[in-house]
Order: C-alpha cells, then sequence, then structure tokens
C-alpha cells in the first residue's frame, strides 16, 4: 500500500492559533507518496519519523517519502509525514489519525497545534476554533483546546512559492511567544489576526478572491511585527501583490514559502520563475490522507 499524503497552507491565523484564536487552512494538491521499506539497519535521521516509528513498534524500516516540496517550507512536512507512517500500517478515523499524528508531533518538538494533522487529514478548508462550517472534532493539549469544523466551498486557486530557506517551526513560534509573554502589543495583534480570519472565513464561503487577497495582505503585515518575515519573502510578497489578489507567508515564517491567490496568473509564474524561485501552480483540494495498492 502507498498512501498519499497532502501538503497544507494556512490562509489566515498562522501563530495566533497556538493561542486559541481561529485560522483557516486547507490542504493542496500537492501529494506526496510516503512507503515503507524493509532495511536492514532502518536507519532514520529525523527524529519525528524515530518517534513515529517507535509508536508503532516498527525496526528494521525505511521511510520514503516521494515529494516536490522542500522540507521546511512551512506546508506541513513533517505532519504530513507522520500522518502518512501511521496509516500505512494501521487503518485509523480521521480525527483517530488528527489526534495520534498531533501527539507524536508535540512530544517531538515540544510545542505547536494540531491544525497541520488535522487539516491533512481532513482536507478542504479546515477552520479552528471558529464558529463556521461543519463541526469536526476537538482536540486538547495542556489546558488549551482546538476545535476544527469543515468549511464547504469551491476550491481555491493558489500559486505557492518557496522562499529559498527552510523555516524553523520551533524557532519561530518560540520568538513570537517572547513577543507575546513581554505585554499587550502581541496580544493585541492575535486579536487582529484572529478578526482578520473571521473575516477571511465569510470571504472564502462566498469565493471573493477580491477580498481574500486584501484580508491576506493585512495578515501578513501584521506578522511582520514578530520578524518572522524574511527578504526574500518580501521580495515574492511584493510580485504576488503586483500581479495578484494578495500574498503572505503561509506557517511559522522565518523562510519556507508564500501563498498568492494569482490574477494574472501568467505574468506572475513569469516574474517568479524568471527570479529563480520554486514555483507551484496548484489548488486547495477536498481530498485529505489516503492509501491505495499500486
Amino acid at each position: 500500500m502507498v498512501v498519499y499524503s497532502p501538503h497544507k497552507v494556512i490562509l489566515f491565523g498562522e501563530h495566533a492559533v497556538v493561542y486559541g484564536y481561529p485560522a483557516l487552512s486547507a490542504a493542496v494538491d500537492l501529494f506526496a507518496k510516503i512507503y515503507l521499506i524493509p532495511s536492514r539497519t532502518g536507519l532514520q535521521y529525523t527524529p519525528f519519523v524515530q518517534r513515529t516509528l517507535s509508536y508503532l513498534g516498527l525496526r528494521n524500516v525505511y521511510v520514503k517519502v516521494e515529494t516536490r516540496v522542500p522540507s521546511g517550507s512551512g506546508l506541513g512536512t513533517s505532519s504530513m509525514i507522520i500522518a502518512g507512517i501511521l496509516m500505512s500500517e494501521r487503518d485509523f478515523t480521521k480525527e483517530q489519525l488528527a489526534r495520534e499524528a498531533f501527539n507524536i508531533e508535540y512530544e517531538t518538538q515540544g510545542l505547536g497545534s494540531p491544525i497541520d494533522t488535522s487539516t491533512i487529514s481532513a482536507g478542504g478548508f479546515v477552520l479552528t476554533n471558529g464558529s463556521e462550517g461543519i463541526p469536526l472534532w476537538s482536540i486538547e493539549k495542556n489546558g488549551i483546546s482546538w476545535s476544527f469544523s469543515s468549511i464547504p466551498t469551491r476550491n481555491l486557486e493558489l500559486v505557492i512559492v518557496y522562499s529559498g530557506s527552510k523555516g524553523s517551526t520551533r524557532e519561530q513560534v518560540a520568538k513570537v511567544r517572547k513577543f507575546y509573554e513581554r505585554g499587550s502589543l502581541a496580544r493585541d495583534i492575535m486579536s487582529r489576526i484572529g478578526n482578520i480570519t473571521e473575516e477571511g472565513v465569510r470571504a472564502v464561503m462566498r469565493g471573493e478572491k477580491e477580498k481574500i487577497g486584501e484580508l491576506m495582505n493585512e495578515n501578513h503585515s501584521e506578522l511582520k511585527v514578530f520578524g518572522i518575515s524574511t527578504e526574500q519573502i518580501e521580495k515574492i510578497v511584493t510580485v504576488g501583490r503586483e500581479y495578484g489578489y494578495g500574498a503572505k507567508l503561509t506557517g511559522a515564517g522565518g523562510g519556507g514559502a508564500v501563498i498568492i491567490i494569482p490574477r494574472d496568473k501568467g505574468k506572475l509564474l513569469g516574474k517568479l520563475r524568471e527570479m529563480n524561485y520554486l514555483v507551484f501552480d496548484t489548488a486547495t483540494t477536498s481530498a485529505g490522507i489516503f492509501k491505495r495498492a499500486e
């Protein structure tokens, strides 16, 4: 059996979701193929892969991942691989998979939210801590609770651009936490991001690309205050706003990827490729993780 695991983007609300504010994420039509291959040594270098195999009681197994997306791109790579390993060996409900994959990721990183594992498991648009949509499940960790719902709407065309450098979720979340603990400014920013997310959900449900882009721009401006953008991200965002409805970093920041709602896709793709960026012309997808025989 081969597991097909989607990458994901966060349209609104990254970092704020760690503190219980709403966030809107979506699975994207960039699927990795994940295989478990017998191996004499079973040597794995990644801590979250080691922990997942240990959870399953597996030895002498090598995890092969086929994807065009670089790790550290902010597109949920670790969650996608953890969920893929679990699903390759056992049958889980979507909720069970989201929970178990998050537990493993949290134990490995020591921080974070279950937004990635829930989005990869459920597919489509997933709202965290919001009032819209069809309820999915809730997950609690260390006194913080996240509730998830599915947002029924049409898929959204996206251009995803890798900035050329990896972002560390652990480092960026820790950086924002220090900022958050210093005083009220960070809390005010988080509250504004939460309001942007709620407005963004309504725009997504109505399919209003121009409004979605406008709100993405606002969300990005708020995130910049935390110092998690980079020079390369800002260059991409500038191009994205010129030829798209809006652009923002996605994920923890400090590197990683930018998402753009394209307006003039031909010119947008041409300019980005001229600048030698790795570009993915894609869209959101209603499909979550799945497995099939090959």
